[in-house]
């Protein structure tokens, strides 16, 4: 990215829900980190001018310098978030949870809503990618992921084969044996139970 003072007004895309997760642009931390020292000169020469002695006023700058940029620095995050807060709402206001999550997790979602519907008990789940792992696992509770379950979810997962012919899933090491489909939602998404 070049350099470019219209920067310091973009919103940046946040990553996640609180003011913690909020990235400034790169030419406001360049402008502010610039403007600390000439700050701490700036409240120094003041301070001085007061008649306090050196170390005082340079004590005192330095204070009024950190609260200075923590002020612009929180006051610009807070606009983004702001910002990130105003599209959220006109994105999903008015829609139920439901609605919200099937729009932000598309087929993820689905895949889990049809799941709840053939899934007795607890399940084991194999998935290449940890968020894909995570957020069906989140959604599936109070289901609980364990190691001997009767139900298999397979997500994505590069690993993982089925073979229909002998009924045989296996992934890396793992063999299971007697496995029958149970919902085949994709053919990288889907759930066999043992027998």
């Amino acid at each position: 990215m070049t350099w470019n003072i219209d920067n310091i007004f973009r919103t940046m895309p946040i990553s996640g829900p609180t003011i913690n997760n909020v990235p400034l642009p790169q030419e406001f931390r360049d402008i502010l980190f610039t403007l600390i020292p000439l700050l701490l000169v700036i409240t120094t020469l003041i301070f001085l001018s007061k008649k306090q002695r050196f170390s005082a006023a340079v004590r005192q700058a330095i204070v009024t310098t950190f609260f200075i940029s923590g002020f612009l620095w929180a006051l610009h995050a807070d606009l983004g978030w702001s910002t990130w807060l105003r599209n959220d709402l006109q994105t999903f206001g008015g829609r139920d949870v439901e609605q919200k999550l099937l729009s932000m997790e598309g087929g993820l979602y689905d895949f889990v809503r049809a799941s709840r519907r053939v899934l007795k008990d607890d399940y084991m789940l194999y998935a290449s990618d940890d968020y894909i792992k995570w957020r069906t696992e989140y959604f599936l509770l109070p289901l609980r992921k364990r190691e001997q379950a009767s139900d298999i979810i397979v997500l994505a997962d590069d690993a993982a084969r089925y073979d229909p012919a002998t009924r045989t899933f296996t992934r890396g090491p793992v063999t299971i044996p007697d496995v029958d489909p149970v919902l085949l939602y994709a053919p990288d998404a889907y759930i066999l139970r043992k027998r």
